[in-house]
């Protein structure tokens, strides 16, 4: 038990504040009207709902959960806070022993290595060689088109060679991203070894309403495994309206709370800031929107068992509705790029759902403050000195994706800016201590989000030839153009789909796509204006509009003033235009469309847009051809 504590033994200074709370003479304050009944996260899947990597996000059961009622906090009472720091922290009392079994070291009495956490699964030949050989075909015919467009750029001015120069950027892209999945291991999946050591978990917190949060832990405290739960409260120091209230919740919930009065902002700063005040080998960090599975602790602890490890990756899953018309999934990320990378001991943390070694996060100082956010970064500096990751390919938590187009542009674009200045500013072939597939790795990163700006120039090709006329390659019609490009665009397609499906492969190109003028605006806000603040993604008000949406709002106007130009007088261009916008109108309009944070308003409208589209492009298409 913690030493008791009366209110008068509450001391406050202009940057400390320390309230303890205790449950042996003096009764800790509860709030009215609360009782201990379970609370769901509204939009949030069951546990029972969380499976395996291969389950795609169709297969989420979108019911409301309810969460597992407050187990007893399995853990000692950490030190208390010296006078004079910039914390307020509630402590609760709490049982002070360990079961034995938490207290061998991570490392354990009997060290695994890489080979341990691997498993053999059976896969055919054919099976096996089907992934590369689809790429090495699609690279061919991709190297032939090339050629042959090359020999069309005469004559088509400074236009047709930007246009080339982005087809080329895409080409060298996927091949650098053939030769990296390459690196994944069929027929060996990642099998965790049983558990052991100490561990904290991390629930930040900043400004979610208090709801998601107490659901949140909730479930970080039925964790079936000895630990420790505490809040990371940074609601305070980045004046949120309800970090009083937090700090209640804690209180009642008979949990640490640790919020900052001083300090750096970010989330960065908010774990640096508990990782002082606590001690365990190994640190599980959570949003505060994130539901975690009971057997988080059998999914990734085991891991840390191999010394070379400083940490461990997992898939992340969310609440997407039947569509996930803003691609939060991301399938070809976990499904494809985190698995190779996690052939090199290169996989890097997305934030959510990270287990650390303390003395990992140690040797590198901490949580990386450096970027916008600390997941890449503190991966990277990680990796520098010496240590390996692991990639689990199951979620360990269920949490809240941005709903509205508005709001996924403010993420992406904070994600957009962390990559280009790790590329621009602490470039990975400049970083000691990286291995060499790591440095590729972490370049394939940085460098996607600069080629993915070049994909505007895709939806800038038929409104150039119709509106402007412009020629994208001279001696040749854009049906001639069109019908000599569409074996590689199928063929690439077919190589995004053999890792995400064939919907994934549609809503990882439309993301692409719609990601693109983002992805150029960050660039330019690196550069002229460095590290911008870092923010917490919204999860209840959403705004519905954002002047990031600006550029993808002009896009779709050129599009569809190219279909009814082109509609209307087919002699201003080939038809092969026409439906050439008429395709991308279609890709882009749907993450457009997401304004709403009802994400079943959102579906609704997806088939009647799509509809409309098609409809629209068939009969232009139709009545030009029989009045021709």
């Amino acid at each position: 038990m913690v030493d008791q504590a009366r209110p008068e033994d509450t001391t406050s200074t202009d940057d400390h504040v320390t309230t303890w709370a205790v449950e042996n003479d003096f009764v800790r304050p509860q709030l009215s009207g609360i009782s201990g009944r379970a609370i769901s996260l509204p939009g949030a899947p069951a546990f029972s709902t969380v499976r395996s990597a291969s389950a795609g996000p169709a297969d989420v059961n979108a019911t409301t959960p309810t969460a597992p009622p407050i187990p007893a906090q399995r853990s000692t009472a950490p030190r208390s806070t010296a006078q004079g720091s910039d914390t307020r922290t509630s402590i609760a009392t709490r049982p002070a022993a360990r079961p034995a079994a938490a207290l061998e070291s991570l490392a354990g009495p009997a060290p695994l290595t890489e080979d341990d956490t691997w498993q053999r699964v059976p896969v055919g030949r054919l099976t096996a060689a089907t992934g590369p050989g689809l790429a090495v075909v699609v690279i061919l015919i991709g190297a032939g088109y090339l050629t042959w467009r090359a020999g069309t750029l005469s004559g088509s001015g400074v236009a047709g060679f930007l246009f080339y120069s982005a087809e080329v950027a895409s080409y060298l892209t996927i091949v650098w991203t053939a030769v990296m999945t390459s690196r994944i291991r069929p027929g060996r999946v990642r099998r965790p070894p049983a558990p052991t050591g100490t561990l904290d978990v991390f629930v930040t917190v900043c400004g979610e309403p208090v709801e998601i949060v107490e659901a949140t832990l909730r479930a970080a405290l039925a964790i079936d495994y000895p630990h420790r739960t505490y809040v990371l409260n940074d609601g305070r120091i980045a004046r949120r309206g309800n970090w009083r209230e937090i700090d209640e919740l804690a209180a009642r919930l008979g949990l640490t709370c640790f919020t900052r009065t001083t300090g750096a902002r970010g989330k960065a700063a908010n774990l640096n800031h508990a990782l002082a005040r606590t001690d365990s080998e190994a640190i599980m960090t959570l949003d505060a929107d994130h539901i975690a599975v009971p057997d988080l602790a059998e999914r990734v602890l085991g891991y840390l068992r191999n010394p070379r490890v400083g940490f461990v990756c997992t898939e992340q899953r969310f609440d997407v509705g039947r569509y996930d018309v803003l691609n939060n999934a991301e399938p070809m990320l976990y499904r494809a790029v985190q698995p190779a990378k996690d052939r090199d001991g290169a996989a890097s943390s997305c934030g959510n759902g990270t287990l650390y070694r303390r003395a990992a996060l140690t040797s590198a100082g901490g949580f990386s403050e450096w970027n916008i956010v600390e997941d890449l970064h503190t991966s990277y500096e990680l990796h520098s000195r010496g240590w390996r990751s692991v990639y689990h390919p199951e979620p360990v938590s269920v949490g809240i994706a941005p709903a509205t187009a508005a709001e996924y542009a403010k993420q992406r674009s904070r994600w957009a800016m962390d990559g280009l200045r790790l590329l621009l500013f602490d470039n990975p072939l400049r970083k000691p201590g990286l291995t060499g597939w790591q440095r590729t790795h972490y370049l394939h990163t940085g460098v996607g989000y600069l080629v993915a700006c070049a994909q505007m120039m895709f939806l800038l090709g038929p409104p150039m030839n119709a509106l402007a006329g412009v020629r994208i390659a001279a001696g040749v019609s854009l049906t001639d153009y069109v019908l000599h490009a569409l074996p590689y665009l199928v063929g690439s397609m077919l190589v995004v789909a053999r890792h995400t499906g064939v919907r994934g492969a549609h809503r990882t190109i439309a993301s692409t796509l719609f990601n693109a003028p983002l992805y150029a605006l960050a660039f330019v806000r690196v550069v002229l204006a460095g590290r911008p603040e870092s923010g917490a993604t919204a999860k209840t008000a959403l705004p519905r509009m954002s002047l990031l949406l600006l550029p993808q709002a002009l896009f779709a106007a050129a599009l569809i003033a190219t279909i009814v130009v082109v509609g209307l007088d087919p002699d201003v261009a080939d038809l092969s235009g026409l439906v050439w916008a008429g395709a991308l109108l279609a890709m882009i309009a749907g993450p457009l469309s997401a304004l709403s944070e009802r994400s079943s308003t959102v579906e609704r409208a997806q088939l009647p847009i799509r509809a409309a589209i098609a409809v629209t492009v068939l009969g232009l298409a139709t009545t030009a051809l029989l009045t021709s």
